[in-house]
């Protein structure tokens, strides 16, 4: 009997160390699968994050963008609009002065001056036409006078309005303009130019 006992306490002994084994090698594969299942989820996790942000990151700097661009585009729009503004002020302002100047002793001074150059361009020619306007035809004789005994012929031009002559010659098929509503006619296209305000990138640029 006590033999008996003695080899059911080694087989009792004998299962349950297996069964413990057993139970040990379950738990273990059990953590093993349940650890790479957390990593694999992890991994899933930082995986779907990053792409979040990387799609995030990448509208938003997108809408940055576009925001710029429309600002950017605007602010030019703004310049532009003063530019024709600042252009518009200096002409009315240059234009009310000329007129003021074409009513001073200095104006027709300047006019027989005018005169001379213009016709020193046009020397040799025996048909030379100065055309004024019907205001400053009472110059005629102080220009004729001016002119070295250069024989011309004196014309009112109803087409100048701001002062000024012009003078050409048939025969040498020559026309001389100074007159002072071509000169403000280049200063405005040139105004960007002279005033620096021209702009370096195209106004028709459209925002993506």
């Amino acid at each position: 009997m006590p033999e008996f006992n003695k080899k059911l306490d080694h087989f009792t002994s004998t299962l349950l160390a297996e069964a413990t084994a057993e139970t040990d090698r379950v738990l273990g594969e059990v953590k093993a699968q349940h650890d790479a299942s957390y990593s694999a989820a992890e991994d899933k996790i930082l995986a779907e994050t990053y792409h979040y942000i990387r799609t995030e990151v990448s509208r938003i700097r997108s809408e940055e963008g576009r925001k710029v661009s429309r600002h950017m585009l605007d602010n030019k729009k703004a310049l532009y609009l003063r530019r024709e503004e600042i252009a518009r002020e200096v002409f009315e302002a240059v234009r009310d002065r000329i007129v003021a100047y074409s009513a001073t002793p200095e104006y027709r001074k300047r006019l027989t001056e005018v005169a001379r150059q213009t016709v020193d361009t046009l020397k040799g020619a025996g048909d030379i036409v100065i055309c004024l306007r019907p205001e400053d035809m009472d110059q005629s004789d102080a220009i004729a006078a001016a002119l070295d005994g250069v024989k011309v012929e004196f014309k009112a031009d109803n087409r100048i309005l701001m002062g000024g002559l012009t003078a050409s010659s048939p025969s040498l098929g020559r026309r001389v303009d100074a007159t002072f509503g071509t000169a403000m006619e280049e200063l405005n296209g040139h105004f960007a130019e002279i005033f620096g305000l021209s702009l370096s990138d195209d106004l028709t640029e459209t925002v993506e």
